[in-house]
């Protein structure tokens, strides 16, 4: 028993340091790099400034420009660690937020039923729900390549059942582990974790399907 409780901890900091990478990796790629050339580009207006001010304004407006881009994605970064939309509105609302925001170009066909689960349940389990319905539906944009969505997420009994599909191209099983698809190894540990099942279904040219069980209490 110790050592099944020795190994969930461990998987446990393994997914809290993982995330703190992203994090890390994402304010460095993004928002330190741009305030860093930011300021270059203010340095370089102050040299204009007397000599030539006209100069110097556009500098400035580019400054204000990108300072504006970099506000915008570290409000990204902060909805990622606890999108705004969950606490006010709660996990289905979000969801249904979620699925507008991917389809805003109307690009995809979804098809949805989502139920929404009470007040009683663990608030991490639902965030936990919300955070694997995103990183599923990310991974389609990003890799599938499909034009039509199935997204399910029901409530059977005390089991939170989601079922996302995609008919996109696809992937052979054996690629789960690699660097492409490294959230697929994360959303498993969190099931893992919450004690809940995880099973993909996937073949080159035939799309992909994500089966998720949640116990809804732990």
């Amino acid at each position: 028993m110790d050592k099944i409780i020795e190994n969930n901890n461990l998987t446990i900091f393994k997914v809290q340091e993982e995330e703190r990478q992203r994090i890390a990796r994402d304010l460095h790629d993004t928002s330190l790099q741009n305030l860093t050339h930011l300021i270059h580009k203010i340095e370089l207006s102050s040299l204009y400034i007397d000599k030539d001010p006209i100069q110097a304004k556009l500098e400035l407006s580019i400054v204000e420009k990108s300072l504006r881009k970099t506000i915008e994605e570290i409000r990204n970064i902060i909805y990622d660690l606890r999108p705004m939309s969950f606490d006010d509105l709660g996990l289905k609302n979000a969801l249904l937020q979620l699925l507008s925001c991917i389809n805003e170009d109307q690009k995809y066909q979804i098809t949805y039923d989502i139920d929404n689960v009470s007040c009683e349940t663990n608030d991490v389990i639902q965030m936990a729900i919300f955070r694997l319905d995103r990183e599923s539906l990310n991974n389609i944009v990003k890799h599938a390549d499909a034009t039509k969505i199935l997204f399910f997420c029901k409530k059977n009994n005390h089991i939170y059942v989601i079922d996302i599909t995609d008919n996109g191209k696809g992937f052979r099983k054996e690629e789960c582990h690699g660097t492409k698809h490294f959230g697929l190894s994360l959303m498993k540990e969190t099931c893992d974790i919450l004690n809940g099942a995880f099973e993909v279904e996937s073949q080159p040219g035939n799309g992909t399907r994500i089966h998720i069980e949640i116990p809804l209490e732990n």
